[in-house]
């Protein structure tokens, strides 16, 4: 995709500007869209940049809104964010019982360290072949037996598990209706609690379309779940071995194959008069009360607005 590189600083700028969330100079150029890392931005930040720095212990932040107390509330929302994910591990920690997860991470604002105190924890949670469904069930038991789960009725969800999406091994690529900016944000800011094997790697591979919106975050993150996998699977081989594992392991998921489908139509049935912007097939069950595509796109148009950039051609790489 042809863009300027002014037009790239300002759009990463106001990506993150929506979330009040000012970037280094390394994260916005890990972040910043359609233009490889090999493109320095030292040349263009004198002249794109001024004007849109602030200065605290001796780091330069960078935002479209230039001013102290973003970078006040994100140090505040750091420390709130490092209890969070104490929490998060610890919960994912509860969920290695349940061997079809293959893999349990944290999305939404906690992914950045960017939470609020109020905020509950996203979960995205993937498994094994043809399980999702009593994966979903399995994890919503042990949840609420724990009192772990946000409810829909739920008014105080403060650091409880928002279970808003499930994934099959057999559908880990999003569909070509989905890929925009705001999909490729949300695949790459999606952090592995823990894991099976390199699941991470493989899923930041089935969408490595993602490159084309974010280059870098896209470099990095393919290194850094490369080097995990790796060591996981180091750590885990000096506990049992791979044989022993993987035969218990192929038990367990034949066994919970059989009560898939029951599983799916007591869902299905249970959801039936709930449903309202869930997206539910044989590989992805998703929730979210809102679609954050829509007022995400709707806010980044309106700050695109003001430096003349056309929306649609960034939001959707046209």
């Amino acid at each position: 995709m042809n863009i300027t590189k002014r037009d790239a600083l300002i759009t990463g700028l106001s990506y993150a500007d929506i979330f009040d969330y000012p970037l280094t100079v390394d994260e916005l150029q890990t972040w910043l869209p359609f233009i490889p890392a090999r493109h320095s931005l030292a040349a263009s930040q004198e002249h794109v940049l001024q004007g849109y720095h602030s200065i605290a212990d001796n780091i330069t932040y960078y935002s479209i809104r230039p001013g102290k107390r973003f970078v006040a509330l994100r140090s505040k929302r750091l420390k709130l964010s490092s209890k969070k994910w104490k929490r998060a591990r610890w919960i994912a920690g509860l969920l290695r019982c349940i061997r079809s997860i293959t893999l349990v991470g944290v999305t939404g604002g906690l992914a950045r360290s960017n939470a609020n105190e109020q905020d509950d924890i996203d979960f995205f949670i993937l498994c094994s072949p043809k399980t999702v469904w009593i994966t979903r069930a399995l994890t919503t038991i042990l949840l609420d037996i724990f009192h772990l789960r946000r409810r829909p009725n739920d008014k105080n969800v403060s650091n409880l598990i928002c279970l808003n999406m499930f994934m099959s091994e057999e559908g880990l690529a999003l569909p070509a209706r989905e890929r925009d900016l705001f999909s490729a944000h949300e695949v790459l800011l999606m952090t592995p609690l823990w894991q099976q094997g390199e699941m991470h790697q493989k899923f930041l591979l089935a969408n490595r379309w993602v490159k084309k919106f974010l280059p870098n975050a896209w470099e990095e993150k393919v290194k850094s779940s490369r080097e995990a996998g790796s060591s996981s699977a180091g750590q885990k081989s000096k506990v049992k071995s791979k044989t022993q594992k993987m035969f218990a392991l192929v038990i367990v998921i034949w066994l919970l194959r059989f009560t898939e489908v029951p599983a799916r139509v007591l869902q299905l049935w249970y959801m039936s008069k709930r449903r309202s912007s869930e997206v539910v097939t044989d590989t992805v069950i998703r929730f979210h009360p809102q679609d954050a595509r829509e007022w995400i796109k709707k806010k980044l148009g309106e700050r695109l607005a003001r430096f003349n950039i056309p929306l649609d051609k960034i939001f959707y790489a046209r």
